[in-house]
């Protein structure tokens, strides 16, 4: 068993992340309200991203598989969201997660036919902005090989282009059961996004920080 869980950031927040607190609360929520409905699985079934629906195209994000996987996602959207949600502002935060969910959602339909539930591909989009703004800054993990458990600390950049890769690796192998189209989607128009936010003047990074545009050379 090998797993690489982020769960701490070293960015300095200039107001506090309301909108992503009440998204992981509404996210959680509607797993356990989904649960309770169990006994008729095709409850659910319009809210499963499977095709062009616009139910599923939504509704696929506030839906998981299981606990593991809303707990995963919850400590992904936790770790990156709080300090993209503090740049960006708490108003724009929301309707920007379900932007880049719709995003995540059309790549995978174009790339993956298999039906898929969860907020991966929107989460991997504000993995995306966050890396766009705070490539330098350290990410805490706790990782789990085999019998050994520990934590490290890495640059942002590495630890996300990682994650990337086995994303790529799995798009490349077709799949196994996880919607990797829709993590690399989500993950490249969030990346996107945020860079257009920079170089419009939307969005504004102090002094003290370097986005990753800034250590291209692209700004100053």
């Amino acid at each position: 068993m090998i797993a690489i869980v982020p769960y701490q950031v070293d960015v300095g927040m200039s107001r506090w992340p309301i909108a992503n607190f009440l998204l992981i609360a509404t996210i959680v929520a509607s797993h356990f309200v989904a649960m309770s409905v169990n006994t008729d699985p095709s409850a659910l079934e319009p809210y499963i991203l499977r095709d062009w629906s616009m139910s599923g195209m939504f509704g696929h994000m506030f839906l998981h598989a299981g606990l593991l996987h809303l707990f995963g996602n919850m400590i992904f959207l936790w770790t990156f969201g709080n300090a993209v949600c503090a740049k960006i502002g708490n108003w724009i935060y929301i309707p920007l997660f379900l932007a880049l969910g719709l995003a995540a959602a059309v790549i995978h339909n174009l790339f993956d036919a298999s039906p898929a539930v969860g907020a991966s591909g929107a989460i991997n989009g504000i993995v995306g902005m966050y890396l766009m703004f705070y490539p330098n800054n350290n990410v805490t993990c706790a990782y789990w090989f085999f019998f050994r458990i520990g934590t490290f600390y890495l640059s942002s950049i590495w630890i996300i282009l990682l994650f990337m890769g086995f994303d790529a690796w799995g798009a490349l192998r077709g799949g196994a059961g996880v919607a990797y189209w829709a993590h690399i989607g989500g993950l490249v128009t969030g990346a996107g996004l945020a860079a257009a936010g920079l170089l419009t003047g939307a969005i504004e990074m102090r002094k003290s920080e370097d986005s990753l545009l800034k250590l291209m050379g692209v700004t100053e």
